[in-house]
């Protein structure tokens, strides 16, 4: 009995180390969706352009669901906070894990093409991220010293 117990001790970790890595780790995280690939022939339209930016800002601040939110991010997105790096890799690494958690308060969204706007308060003050839309995708964003647009 006691060998019996000594060998599920050691089967069961080796057991969660064969399983495919998001079913077990050391803290919940989304699952990573794959990077939005743009349309261009034929390109969205702004109207389009602009309710798949309301579906993201949805995600993103109302709901904080990285996971749906990532989904609009182009795998070459470009960030321009100079201490950030580009890339859909790195920010996913970045929000990943504490995004979810988060204490924010969504203030409202807007699209004016081919730009979108969030802005939202966290324990960081206002804050206001602009995206620039390109075939149906996120490729560019900037949120040093941004101000929200009268549109």
């Amino acid at each position: 009995m006691r060998v019996s117990a000594f060998l599920a001790t050691l089967i069961v970790p080796l057991a969660a180390l064969a399983a495919p890595a998001h079913e077990f780790t050391l803290e919940a995280r989304a699952v990573k969706p794959k990077p939005c690939v743009r349309q261009l022939n034929p390109a969205p339209t702004p109207e389009e352009t602009s309710l798949r930016h309301d579906a993201f800002a949805q995600s993103f601040i109302y709901k904080r669901n990285i996971t749906a939110a990532f989904e609009f991010i182009a795998q070459d997105y470009i960030n321009h906070n100079p201490s950030a790096q580009n890339g859909f890799d790195y920010a996913w690494n970045v929000l990943n894990g504490f995004w979810d958690t988060q204490s924010l308060t969504p203030v409202r969204h807007t699209f004016k093409s081919p730009y979108g706007w969030v802005n939202y308060r966290s324990g960081f003050g206002a804050i206001v991220d602009r995206f620039r839309w390109e075939g149906g995708c996120i490729v560019e964003h900037w949120d040093a010293g941004e101000q929200y647009p009268n549109v």
